[in-house]
């Protein structure tokens, strides 16, 4: 694969990040509104996160075989139970760093006063009064970095095992 190839499998890919990171985002937000009567905050990271996580990896998913990687692996093999497990599980562990990487900055900035990220649910953000909010800012901030910790990780994760172009069979 030449140089051009690669930056425009790249550009494809992070085009693909952007659409699946507004759909986890805006499904993140839904569900924040809808697990707001839950009183734990990890609980609430925790069944909002996965809503965004599962409406992002079907996007994902998609894009990334019939976009991105198309033609990089045989359609029989993205197709088979075994490549849509590898994918579930290698976006399960993505799930898993983002989580992690949300939680971090949930609890960081749950020390400044009233600041509870978990808030900011999809309500609050229709509203179009969040501009000058620190909490919709903070979680803004968490939301990106748990979304390029997971980009990072599927990114390597399709492009050199999943989609990795398998070696021709010589002929003898």
């Amino acid at each position: 694969m030449n140089k051009k190839e690669n930056m425009w499998e790249l550009v494809k890919f992070l085009i693909t990040g952007v659409a699946c990171a507004a759909a986890d985002y805006f499904t993140t937000s839904l569900f924040l509104r809808i697990c707001a009567g839950i009183p734990s905050g990890v609980a609430q990271s925790a069944i909002s996160l996965l809503a965004g996580f599962i409406v992002g990896v079907i996007l994902n998913y998609i894009l990334s075989t019939y976009w991105v990687f198309k033609g990089k692996q045989d359609k029989a093999v993205t197709k088979s139970t075994k490549f849509i497990i590898l994918f579930i599980v290698f976006s399960a562990i993505a799930y898993g760093l983002s989580f992690l990487t949300y939680e971090g900055c949930r609890i960081l900035f749950s020390h400044a006063p009233g600041v509870n990220i978990n808030e900011c649910s999809i309500d609050y953000i229709l509203k179009f009064q969040f501009w000058g909010d620190l909490v919709f800012w903070l979680y803004t901030v968490a939301f990106i970095l748990k979304t390029l910790v997971g980009l990072v990780w599927n990114y390597f994760t399709r492009k050199y095992i999943l989609y990795k172009r398998k070696p021709a069979q010589v002929q003898e």
